[in-house]
């Protein structure tokens, strides 16, 4: 693995850690902030779109709405067009939660930038997502 590529994962495996750490007492694992935020930002978000958005499989999505639902964070509905689909909405608990999130990703936010000054921060945050631009591109395809 390229020293990059390392670099990415390192960061992306730090970052489930920190969220772990920060976030046991409320019933979440570090894998599950990232499912529990995209539903608070789009509620009513099928199990599908999910998926493509945040580059998991379907079952991937699946297995982690189930463990939400069973800890009271999110509650899925059939939608009334097509019966196969499930739409994810966040429950009161979730929302209510969101905060505390906010600010743990604040947190590693400063962890992660430490040293770096606000050019940096900006220039890598840019980059960042034209990397992100890339993979959707490459997913149209």
């Amino acid at each position: 693995m390229t020293p990059f590529l390392k670099n990415l994962n390192a960061i992306s495996r730090g970052t489930t850690l920190f969220r772990e750490e920060k976030l046991k007492e409320y019933g979440l694992t570090g894998g599950q902030v990232k499912y529990l935020f995209a539903v608070c930002n789009r509620g009513g978000v099928s199990q599908d779109e999910l998926a493509k958005s945040m580059f998991v499989n379907k079952s991937n999505v699946a297995r982690q709405m189930s463990a939400l639902e069973e800890g009271g964070f999110v509650r899925r509905e059939q939608s009334a067009e097509d019966k196969r689909v499930y739409k994810v909405y966040p429950t009161r608990k979730a929302l209510d939660l969101m905060p505390v999130i906010r600010a743990v990703n604040d947190e590693w936010k400063l962890v992660l930038c430490r040293g770096l000054t606000d050019e940096d921060t900006e220039r890598l945050s840019a980059v960042l997502e034209k990397m992100v631009a890339n993979i959707r591109g490459e997913e149209g395809q």
